[in-house]
């Protein structure tokens, strides 16, 4: 229906949202007037009634039609869009009858002991709450206003809780929170943009006016991938600009989604081949714990945000930081190799200080190919809840390894390419929750890890 309408038609009726704030600003003002002037005993505070009743009328009369035009494009629900077309046109109509009866171009005898002024005043209030409140379902879907009331209303299905990743249902646990979060307030059972609605799974596979949304197994081509990883000044980009954009780490769980659990409504995480990073995420997402391959657990930290302005600082010293899930708090934190290339050991030892002012919130460390050396080691060690370090690349001794001990969540390190040797391979087995370490290119041979037990050393990696 969209593309039957002229541009100019639609253009116009996009400032139905913003022109539909002065008519309540104007009638709720009439109507304090009114009530505070009858508190107070003070006529002279009824002079400004008729000016805002006029105005409030008017501007109604504006925000009718464009929410008109707004309603041509065809991306919301029949019946909820008339219930709030007709509820406008009624307040919009006795907000002129107000303004006559105000002004006594209207009067009525009849009503006088019904005081025709508090009433349509309070008759107006009552209509603005409604068209508000069916204005607001359009918008945010027909449950918005209830959504979240303690008591009353249809019981929600809740998921089963989980004590483990693997048991969580990957749509209902892991992907539909991120659809509700980022797409839901303009692809609802009631505001359908694009002819899709993600309200349940029956709409998702329906698709919206540019076919189905999904190809379970192929995450590339299915459209709700490809939206979301155009250039975000791309006209067809989501979410649309002024919302906040998917993490990485929601769009890896949205690909494996599609890729791995073939799009499934109702595939658990233990029947999917889930590799160890999105473990990591949902385990963050889920607030879980990830278990080690030493059957021990590591608690997914609970910890504070982050202000804009640590996260500015730190990406002026070189560092890019990414949040793991939305709102967690828990970041990757990477400085691209060289970054310290024509810098001293000082320099580098500058930058670590300044990230340990967010210490508790860094999960993944990357290094890699920046100068780090031993006298660095000290510093990394005071991350107390890092899970992956890469340190490839870079001149470490068996002493650096010796001192990670001290990280006790750390599950994966990557110092391939460095100095180390098969001094370090008991290190490695100190490490309580350590299920890989990467050590091809360096002083460590197949026949120095031949010599260990291969049950007591199963975590290195050579080749």
């Amino acid at each position: 229906m969209e593309n039957s309408v002229p541009d100019i038609v639609l253009f116009l009726g996009r400032f139905h949202p913003l022109v539909v704030h002065l008519p309540i600003g104007f009638l709720f003002f009439a109507f304090f007037l009114e009530v505070f002037s009858r508190w107070k005993k003070n006529p002279v505070l009824t002079s400004g009634i008729p000016l805002a009743l006029f105005l409030g009328a008017l501007s109604g009369t504006v925000a009718c039609i464009l929410g008109y035009m707004l309603s041509l494009s065809g991306d919301y629900e029949e019946g909820a869009l008339d219930t709030h077309f007709w509820f406008g046109m009624a307040t919009t109509a006795i907000a002129f009858l107000a303004w006559f009866i105000r002004i006594e171009k209207i009067k009525i005898a009849s009503l006088n002991k019904l005081q025709p002024n508090i009433a349509a005043l309070t008759l107006l209030v009552i209509l603005l709450s409604v068209t508000g409140h069916y204005g607001g379902n359009l918008t945010h879907g027909s449950d918005y206003l209830v959504k979240y009331m303690p008591f009353g209303g249809d019981e929600k299905k809740e998921l089963v809780a989980v004590t483990k990743v693997e048991d969580a249902e990957v749509f209902g646990h892991l992907v539909e929170p991120i659809l509700q979060n980022k797409c839901a307030s303009c692809h609802n059972s009631s505001k359908k943009k694009g002819g899709l609605s993600i309200a349940d799974s029956v709409s998702i596979l329906a698709g919206g006016k540019n076919g189905e949304i999904l190809i379970p197994g192929n995450a590339t081509n299915s459209e709700i991938l490809k939206r979301v990883l155009l250039d975000p000044h791309d006209d067809n980009f989501m979410p649309p600009e002024g919302k906040t954009p998917l993490t990485e780490a929601e769009i890896a769980i949205l690909t494996y989604w599609i890729e791995n659990a073939k799009a499934g409504f109702s595939t658990k995480v233990a029947t999917v081949e889930t590799n160890e990073t999105i473990t990591g995420i949902a385990s963050t997402m889920l607030g879980l714990t990830s278990t080690s391959s030493e059957g021990g657990e590591i608690e997914i930290p609970k910890v504070a945000l982050v202000a804009d302005d640590a996260i500015i600082g730190l990406q002026a010293e070189g560092f890019r930081l990414r949040e793991l899930a939305f709102e967690s708090g828990l970041y990757e934190a990477v400085l691209a190799p060289n970054s310290n290339a024509n810098g001293t050991s000082k320099r580098m030892s500058e930058k670590l200080e300044k990230l340990l002012s967010i210490k508790e919130n860094i999960l993944w460390l990357s290094l890699e190919d920046n100068q780090i050396g031993d006298e660095h080691i000290a510093l990394i060690a005071q991350f107390p809840n890092i899970q992956k370090l890469k340190l490839n690349n870079n001149p470490l001794s068996d002493d650096a390894v010796t001192r990670l001990i001290k990280l006790e969540n750390l599950t994966s390190v990557n110092l391939f390419g460095t100095k180390i040797s098969s001094k370090s391979i008991p290190a490695f087995s100190e490490m309580k929750n350590l299920k890989y370490a990467y050590v091809w290119k360096t002083n460590i041979k197949k026949e120095d890890l031949e010599k260990q037990s291969i049950d007591d050393f199963p975590k290195i990696i050579i080749e």
